[in-house]
């Protein structure tokens, strides 16, 4: 036989509200949240701002360079006299009267110029008279000093076997300068007719 389940229309059922085991009525409760208390909820709009800080960055950590300690200026000049003084230069005269030239050279520019010269068989006597009468050339390089001999050779007509005679009477024409002072001066000596040849480069007094 089938149960039929009648359910009970809600206008005609209704709980009252009563306390159980002296717990707080639901009904009362909810009527007084509802009725006498306001819920607050935080407002959007407070000035109050919350800074979070941010994780500080680790550093870096990079490994040592060891790089070699720079050279006192002390030590570079002494290196550089010490080589002049193997060469047999008088070294007190130029540390007295040449100080700033040899202060300006580096060692490897005196050694390229010493090595340019013994490739042209100059003898260290001659290199030694070439620097008594001209220090500057020490504070030059091979590279600066050869468009001096080309010139010499293929614009001024210097003899190959007379370019050493040449230089040990006239050094300084390997610090002149060839753009601005010796072909100038070439020039000038064709302008007035005296040919390359018949001009002695030794005794000349304009360069």
């Amino acid at each position: 036989m089938q149960k039929k389940l009648h359910f009970l229309s809600a206008h005609k059922f209704s709980l009252p509200c009563t306390k159980l085991n002296n717990f707080p009525s639901p009904c009362h409760d909810f009527h007084s949240l509802s009725c006498s208390r306001t819920l607050h909820f935080p407002s959007l709009s407070s000035k109050t701002n919350t800074t979070i800080p941010l994780p500080r960055k680790s550093p870096k950590t990079t490994e040592p360079i060891n790089n070699p300690p720079p050279q006192k200026p002390d030590d570079d000049f002494q290196e550089k006299m010490l080589y002049l003084d193997s060469l047999g230069l008088d070294i007190f005269s130029i540390a007295d009267h040449h100080r700033r030239i040899i202060l300006s050279a580096s060692l490897t520019n005196i050694k390229s110029t010493v090595d340019l010269f013994t490739s042209m068989n100059f003898t260290s006597i001659e290199f030694r008279r070439i620097v008594s009468m001209c220090p500057e050339i020490l504070a030059l390089n091979s590279s600066s000093i050869l468009p001096n001999f080309t010139f010499l050779l293929r614009e001024a007509r210097v003899n190959g076997s007379d370019l050493k005679r040449v230089i040990n009477r006239r050094p300084r024409l390997l610090v002149s300068n060839v753009k601005h002072r010796l072909r100038p001066t070439l020039y000038f000596l064709q302008s007035i007719g005296i040919e390359e040849n018949s001009w002695n480069w030794n005794d000349s007094e304009h360069l």
